[in-house]
């Protein structure tokens, strides 16, 4: 979608709303809103419109009558303005602890652009206040708990309305201090809001609360993914996987664009590694607890013996690098072919993870500049003014509540094949040659290693297999049955971001473990990290050991796991990769 921005920190909404990007600016990076001449104009037709109705005493759901069930209740004009207040002290119901000020940030600017669409009959002065909240980032407490998706999320945009007409204790936040709505506002410098017709019904009656949260989950689903791709490229380099398993005609013979761009990344990653190659025939050393090999292609720096040195050609006092073993203790091992699914499938699952993000990312786009509250207002002649008021069903959460519960499926899918990576790290049998639990073998028994960090891996990959239960199959009905079938889309939309939190720790561990694994690795071989590893792995390699050093004897290790899950959230990984 277009955009434009004024100075760097500024975005104008205009009528062809804002992109993803542009709300994550505005939560994230503080840009400030702006709405455009032209919103402008659309805002303050259609208000007029709605005092025209109003004055005409046409019977129009949530303007003149009751709401839901309470719909062929006729409320009299002089009762309209009190109905609005009314609606959002009742609706405020919500419960549980308060939601992320990200969630709630993006929520109210998702109200902004759909009040903005010119479809609501809001008062002008009623937005720009909302837009001041934003940009002086005043954001009401809102509970968590108590939307079921439609009508939309009535609780908390009733929690954030009730903030904006200066009522509720304890429930507004400027400037790290908590205050009740009335002193905040003033604090602030923010005008009190006074509700008019429909107004309450206007900032209320929408799924923005869900959309909201699946703006803020879909921009940290992106930054997973990616640190994922290179947590694989890691694994790929401590296990000394097969190359030829992420050549592109495999993966353009599926057709799949997400796999096959998984595998350009893996080989762009690991591009002029020493391990991740196509293997040839190897000499493994057998003494106990060695786990030297002898590549041709690398020869022995160590001992001055050439790269395409032959192992047959070796001299007859060459011993072993790591163990000092002779050349009778070695064995001729045939090339790897293939590895594991957890290294071998890497695109293969990860890709349908980058289609379903791709998929989920438009959905959200159109609907954060959705129009979705009811009834709406079309214009269909300015001058005289002429218009529809329609009654529909545009807050049904149902759109955010699907694609959130695929995307919950996908996210946990990536924690799925990450956890086995990082069983498959610790474990001497299936590890290639590098101790158990990744501490050096000398110190086994003593200490324990990296034994219990897998354990969490578990935890976290089980926790999101049930948070993966899809929510949009189930509806219960509210209203006396006038809203008989709802989308329990903040439901998928938090349960989701629950999944990314866990996601998150999981791929920190599977870090953890293969930067441990690479040092073992380098250190049996004899190799430097810089001749060793690919140009991007070497990177990512270097900015975990910035932050976490290896381990030779048990430490506590929450620490290192937090840390490296920091460097994924900030997203300095990727950085660092690609500058």
């Amino acid at each position: 979608m277009e955009w434009i921005k004024l100075l760097p920190e500024t975005v104008i909404l205009d009528n062809e709303g804002l992109s993803l990007e542009d709300v994550v600016h505005i939560v994230k990076n503080d840009y400030q809103l702006k709405l455009s001449e032209n919103v402008k104009e659309k805002v303050v037709l259609a208000r007029k419109a709605i005092e025209k109705a109003v004055e005409s005493g046409e019977k129009i759901y949530g303007i003149t009558t009751g709401f839901g069930a309470l719909r062929d209740i006729v409320i009299p004009e002089k009762d309209a303005t009190k109905l609005q207040t009314n609606l959002i002290r009742s609706h405020c119901v919500g419960v549980g602890e308060p939601a992320r000020d990200d969630f709630v940030k993006a929520m109210m600017v998702l109200r902004v652009t759909a009040l903005g669409q010119g479809y609501s009959g809001c008062q002008l002065k009623t937005l720009e206040n909302l837009i001041q909240m934003i940009n002086k980032n005043v954001l009401p407490i809102i509970p968590i708990k108590g939307s079921v998706g439609a009508s939309g999320d009535l609780a908390q945009l009733s929690h954030m309305v009730l903030a904006m007409i200066g009522e509720g204790e304890n429930n507004l936040k400027f400037e790290g201090k908590i205050y009740n709505a009335k002193e905040g506002m003033q604090k602030a410098g923010v005008p009190i809001t006074k509700l008019s017709y429909k107004e309450g019904l206007a900032l209320n009656n929408g799924s923005q609360y869900s959309a909201g949260i699946a703006c803020i989950v879909l921009h940290e689903a992106s930054n997973l993914i990616k640190n994922a791709e290179i947590a694989a490229a890691l694994s790929l380099e401590a296990l000394k996987a097969a190359s030829q398993q992420f050549d592109d005609r495999i993966h353009q013979a599926r057709f799949h664009p997400g796999q096959i761009a998984v595998a350009k990344n893996l080989r762009s990653y690991t591009k002029g590694s020493v391990f991740v190659k196509k293997h040839e025939s190897l000499f493994t050393c057998e003494v106990e607890n060695c786990g030297y090999y002898y590549d041709r292609k690398m020869g022995d720096a160590s001992q001055n013996v050439l790269p395409n040195t032959e192992f047959i050609n070796l001299p007859d006092d060459w011993t072993c690098p790591n163990c000092g073993g002779s050349k009778d203790n070695f064995e001729k091992q045939w090339p790897k072919i293939q590895d594991d699914y957890s290294i071998r499938c890497t695109p293969q699952v990860l890709g349908p993870v980058r289609e379903t993000l791709e998929h989920c990312w438009k959905t959200i786009s159109r609907e954060i500049n959705a129009a979705t509250d009811n009834p709406l207002i079309f214009i269909t002649k300015k001058d005289p003014l002429e218009f529809d008021i329609y009654s529909g069903g545009n807050f049904h959460g149902e759109p955010i509540a699907m694609v959130m519960d695929y995307l919950s499926i996908a996210m946990a899918e990536v924690g799925n094949i990450s956890e086995r990576r990082c069983a498959k790290l610790i474990d001497d049998k299936r590890n290639d040659g590098l101790s158990l639990f990744l501490i050096p073998r000398s110190e086994l028994g003593l200490n324990s290693g990296f034994m219990m960090p897998q354990y969490t891996a578990a935890a976290l990959v089980s926790e999101n297999k049930v948070l993966a239960a899809p929510a949009s199959v189930d509806s219960i009905p509210t209203s006396d049955e006038a809203e008989d079938h709802v989308s329990m889309s903040p439901i998928a939309a938090r349960k989701t971001a629950e999944i990314l939190e866990n996601l998150q720790y999981i791929i920190a561990i599977e870090m953890m473990l293969a930067v441990q694994a690479i040092d073992l690795r380098c250190d049996i071989q004899k190799i430097p990290h810089e001749k060793a590893l690919g140009k991007d792995t070497l990177k990512a390699y270097k900015v975990i050991r910035e932050s976490v050093s290896k381990l030779i004897h048990d430490r506590i290790i929450y620490p290192d796991i937090n840390k490296i899950a920091d460097l994924i959230k900030s997203g300095k990984i990727i950085v660092d990769i690609t500058t």
